[in-house]
């Protein structure tokens, strides 16, 4: 079902279009103020202290921390923790840890939002003006096999649309599940509502001809439907205006960063972090294979 319109149907997806949308004037990023975050607090349910756990030889945050200190454009290394032991290893592999996390913003439903808010508060009352960070860049310790190379990349990325009025950049994979398929159960108080199927995206449009709103793609051939992307949580690059202004992480105008399916190995249970120790290692080798090549 098609209507050549673009009322009614593409309002509920949004308000005005994303390529619609206009840029607005960001300040200039100051290449010497382009910090990493590291978020590493002590709790984790799915693998105990996740985050100092051994990785290949390293404590799972240290190959995190090394991306922000082998990175062309990072300049300081931070890691946010609530733990005095995580704090140490920190330390031990060269990043900068100067605080605690405060436990009301470190349990499992906390928010990056909070983790960063807090963070440019902190900067706020302790650093000096000309050390206010001008770019903050998330790297995840949950991303170990996250390259240097890939962060790097990304940051040339948002740099080189730093005049485009991007808010934020987020990695991104293609969705590998069709998510015009999904559904939500209706939370209706009515018990007898409670099992209604609804769709996770009532609306969309054709992508040969974004003018055609489709008002069911749930029943359409997917070749005619938009492209969607998961975000693998690898790399954000977040302006600090985003979250002193805006009130959150990602804003209005989120720029993309494309990585292919295979560069994400998950690490939330016990077989997908053997899974991707395996990856990590091969990784390893293959770089051990270019160096001795290149000399």
């Amino acid at each position: 079902q098609a209507h050549k319109t673009r009322k009614g149907g593409l309002a509920a997806m949004s308000e005005e279009p994303p390529s619609k949308r206009r840029a607005t004037a960001l300040g200039k990023i100051d290449r010497a103020c382009i910090y990493a975050v590291v978020p590493a607090r002590a709790g984790s349910k799915g693998v105990k202290g996740k985050n100092i756990k051994d990785f290949c030889g390293k404590p799972l945050m240290a190959w995190a921390i090394e991306n922000g200190l082998k990175s062309k454009y990072v300049t300081r290394t931070f890691v946010s923790t609530d733990s005095e032991e995580f704090r140490q290893v920190a330390l031990a592999h060269g990043a900068e840890a100067p605080f605690l996390r405060p436990a009301e913003i470190s349990h499992d439903t906390a928010t990056d939002y909070e983790l960063f808010e807090h963070f440019l508060r902190w900067m706020k009352e302790n650093e000096p003006e000309h050390k206010q960070p001008s770019l903050l860049v998330q790297l995840r310790p949950t991303a170990p096999c996250l390259t240097v190379e890939s962060v790097d990349a990304a940051i040339g990325k948002f740099l080189e649309h730093e005049g485009a009025g991007f808010d934020s950049l987020r990695s991104v994979t293609p969705a590998d599940h069709e998510p015009f398929n999904m559904y939500f159960l209706d939370p209706s108080v009515d018990e007898a509502e409670r099992e209604r199927l609804v769709p996770i995206i009532p609306t969309s449009y054709n992508r040969h001809r974004p003018s055609e709103i489709i008002k069911e793609p749930q029943s359409v051939a997917r070749q005619i439907l938009p492209k969607i992307y998961w975000h693998n949580a690898y790399i954000d690059i977040i302006r600090p205006s985003t979250i002193l202004e805006q009130g959150c992480c990602m804003g209005k105008r989120c720029l993309s960063f494309h990585m292919r399916p295979d560069d994400t190995a998950d690490i939330d249970t016990p077989d997908q972090w053997d899974a991707a120790e395996i990856k990590k290692r091969e990784q390893l080798a293959a770089a051990t294979l270019d160096m001795a090549n290149l000399q």
